[in-house]
C-alpha cells in the first residue's frame, strides 16, 4: 500500500507539473514585416531574443515571413523580448545588431493574459551595399578577410564581418562609417589610406546606392606559430 501511495502521488503531482510547464511555453509573437513604404517583404528572416536578463531555455527563436509578409514564432516563454528582422539579399541587414539598428527596434511582452502579441515590423530604408574582391597586392589571390566598421560619430558602435574574397557588406545609409580590412600575414587597409580613426575620411552611402571597391592587401609580418 505504501508503494501505491507513493505512485499515485506522483501521479498527481506531475498532473500539476505538466500543464504549468505548458502554460510557460504558451506564448506567440506574430505579425508582418513591412518595407520603408509599407510592401510586405517576402521571405524575410525575423528573430525574438529575450531582454529582461533570464536565460533563455531554447535558442533565439527564428522564423521565415511568407508570401503576404506574414510571421509567426511560437511556443515562448512569458517575457520581454526584442522582434528584429532582416533581409540581406535585398539590402535590409539584421536589426538585431545596433550599428544597424541604433538599438532602435519593436518589443513584445508576454504575459499570462496576454499570451499572445502582433504587430507590424517594419524594416528600411535599405543599406548601401560596398562589393569587390580582395587579393594579394603581390600574387593577386584571392583572400579571405575580415572587415571592421564603424560608425564616425560613435565609435564603440561597430561591426566585424568575416567575407568571402568577393565580399558584400551592407553600410548603415546616410551615415559616416569608417572602413578596415585585415587577414593574418597582411597589412591592414583603412579606406581612405588613414590609419588614424580621428582623421581618416569616412565612407558614406545613401540608401540602396552600391559602390565597387576592390581591395589589395600588402604581406606583412606573419604572426607567429
Amino acid at each position: 500500500m505504501k508503494k501505491r501511495f507513493v505512485i499515485i502521488g506522483a501521479a498527481v503531482y506531475a498532473c500539476f507539473i505538466v500543464p504549468f510547464a505548458v502554460a510557460q511555453h504558451a506564448g506567440s509573437v506574430r505579425g508582418t514585416v513591412a518595407d520603408e513604404n509599407g510592401i510586405p517583404v517576402v521571405a524575410a528572416r525575423v528573430s525574438v531574443d529575450r531582454l529582461d536578463g533570464r536565460p533563455r531555455a531554447f535558442p533565439v527563436r527564428e522564423a521565415e515571413t511568407d508570401k503576404n509578409g506574414h510571421f509567426s514564432i511560437s511556443n515562448l516563454e512569458q517575457g520581454i523580448y526584442g522582434v528584429f528582422a532582416m533581409k540581406e539579399s535585398s539590402g535590409y541587414p539584421d536589426t538585431a545588431s545596433s550599428f544597424y539598428s541604433s538599438n532602435i527596434f519593436p518589443t513584445a511582452t508576454l504575459t499570462a493574459e496576454i499570451p499572445t502579441v502582433d504587430l507590424v515590423l517594419k524594416i528600411g530604408p535599405p543599406a548601401g551595399v560596398v562589393t569587390g574582391l580582395v587579393t594579394d597586392v603581390t600574387t593577386n589571390q584571392p583572400i579571405d578577410a575580415t572587415f571592421l566598421l564603424r560608425r564616425t560619430a560613435s565609435p564603440d558602435n561597430w561591426i566585424s564581418l568575416s567575407q568571402r574574397p568577393n565580399y558584400r557588406v551592407l553600410v548603415p545609409p546616410s551615415a559616416d562609417v569608417s572602413f578596415e580590412v585585415s587577414a593574418p600575414g597582411y597589412k591592414t587597409y583603412y579606406y581612405g589610406s588613414v590609419s588614424d580613426l580621428l582623421r581618416r575620411p569616412p565612407l558614406r552611402l545613401e540608401s540602396g546606392r552600391e559602390m565597387k571597391l576592390d581591395i589589395q592587401l600588402e604581406p606583412g609580418e606573419r604572426p607567429p606559430n
